[in-house]
C-alpha cells in the first residue's frame, strides 16, 4: 500500500509537470517564459502564439490532469475498482500531485503554470457536476469582467463551494476531496498574485478587447 502511494504520487507529479506550453512554444522557436506574462499556461500561449495554440495547450494540460486520476491509481494499485471520487486517498493524492507538478515542474526548475487547466482535468473526472458549475461561474465572470485570471480565481472558489453542496458527505467519506478542492483554490489564487496586483492597478489584459 505504501509503495503504491509513493509510486503513484511520483508518477502523477511527473506527468502533471510536463510543460506542454513551453514545449510547443519552443517548437515554434519561442521561449514562452520570455514572452507576454512569462507564464507557460494556455492564456499566455494563446496571447503570444494565437488562440489556436492557447486552446491546444489548455486541452493538453487538462488531459494530463484527467489521465492522472483516471489511470495512475489503477495502474499502481492492486485494487481493480478505484472509486471515481473521494474515499480513495490515493486518487486524491495523485490528482493533487498532478496539479502541483504543473505549478512547480521539476523540468523547468519548479517554475510552472497557474494550474487551472490541469485542475479542471482532475476535477472533471472526480466531480463532473461541480466542475460544470464552476466552469459556468468562470464563463460568466470572464464575460462580465473580461478578466480570465479573475474568472479562474472565482471559478476555483466556486468549485470548492459547490463540492460541499453537491457531493455526499463532504466532511465525512469525501473529506479528502473537499480538502483538495480548498487547497487547489488557495493554490490557484496564490499563483495569480501578480494578476491580482495588475487588476487592482488596472493594467491586467482583458479578453474581447484590443488590449490583448
Amino acid at each position: 500500500m505504501i509503495i503504491s502511494y509513493i509510486v503513484g504520487i511520483i508518477i502523477s507529479y511527473l506527468i502533471g509537470g510536463i510543460p506542454f506550453g513551453y514545449l510547443i512554444a519552443v517548437a515554434k522557436g519561442i521561449d514562452i517564459r520570455t514572452q507576454g506574462s512569462g507564464n507557460i499556461g494556455a492564456t499566455n500561449v494563446g496571447r503570444v502564439l494565437g488562440k489556436k495554440y492557447g486552446l491546444i495547450i489548455f486541452t493538453l494540460d487538462m488531459l494530463k490532469g484527467f489521465a492522472v486520476v483516471f489511470l495512475v491509481p489503477a495502474a499502481v494499485s492492486s485494487a481493480v475498482n478505484i472509486p471515481t471520487t473521494t474515499e480513495n486517498l490515493l486518487v486524491i493524492l495523485c490528482g493533487f500531485c498532478a496539479v502541483l507538478g504543473h505549478a512547480f515542474p521539476v523540468y523547468l526548475k519548479f517554475k510552472g503554470g497557474k494550474a487551472v487547466a490541469t485542475s479542471f482535468g482532475v476535477f472533471l473526472w472526480l466531480v463532473p457536476i461541480s466542475i460544470a458549475i464552476a466552469f459556468g461561474v468562470w464563463l460568466i465572470t470572464v464575460i462580465v469582467t473580461r478578466y480570465v485570471s479573475l474568472g479562474s480565481m472565482i471559478g476555483s472558489m466556486a468549485l470548492a463551494g459547490t463540492i460541499v453542496v453537491v457531493v455526499n458527505s463532504p466532511f465525512g467519506d469525501n473529506v479528502y476531496l473537499t480538502a483538495m478542492s480548498v487547497a487547489v483554490a488557495i493554490l490557484i489564487i496564490a499563483r495569480h498574485s501578480s494578476n491580482i496586483k495588475r487588476i487592482i492597478a488596472g493594467t491586467e489584459k482583458k479578453v474581447f478587447s484590443n488590449e490583448q
